[in-house]
């Protein structure tokens, strides 16, 4: 795996940050790259502004990063959650989602998002989430030893990271 930089994604919400993960020299994150790809998809994104709301008000506005709002994925999570939820008088159904939005939950105030695809298999490992899947479950898991071997810190308000030296600009 080579060198990505991990960089806030969205911190305007009351309950949690979002991080993302950028390629050096790449133009796009891969959450970016994710959003890119599905916004003009005439079959997708409805579903796609329906996550987004999800992400931003859901868990980056009113309740932060719930665990039953996360589907254990390996190392890493995905997102939407199973089930229904009522989000600003919305009644949303993730049941069957078409999309998948890979990330890791750090905790209720901190998510990095990494890419995703349209599920068109029932697992992970296979269909159109495969390489995405994988990628995000090596993000991850670089992502956490590098917490365990403290090469990077979360701040004491569960917001933000920063590395050894205190830098907020982190290449892992």
């Amino acid at each position: 795996m080579g060198t990505f930089a991990l960089e806030i994604f969205n911190n305007e919400g009351n309950a949690c940050t979002f991080y993302t993960v950028r390629w050096e020299n790449a133009e796009l994150s891969e959450t970016d790259k994710f959003f890119v790809k599905f916004r003009n998809d005439v079959i997708h994104k409805n579903s796609l502004q329906e996550l987004a709301k999800f992400l931003d008000i859901q868990i980056g506005e009113k309740k932060g990063a719930l665990k039953e709002y996360f589907r254990f994925e390996n190392a890493a999570y995905a997102l939407p959650p199973a089930g229904a939820y009522l989000i600003e008088e919305i009644s949303i159904s993730y049941s069957h989602f078409p999309l998948r939005l890979y990330c890791l939950r750090i905790s209720d105030s901190l998510v990095i998002l990494f890419n995703g695809a349209e599920k068109t298999s029932n697992t992970a490992q296979s269909g159109k989430t495969s390489m995405v899947f994988e990628e995000a479950n090596q993000f991850a898991k670089k992502i956490l030893a590098a917490i365990y071997q403290k090469d990077i810190f979360i701040d004491a308000n569960q917001r933000i990271f920063t590395d050894y030296n205190g830098n907020e600009e982190i290449y892992l």
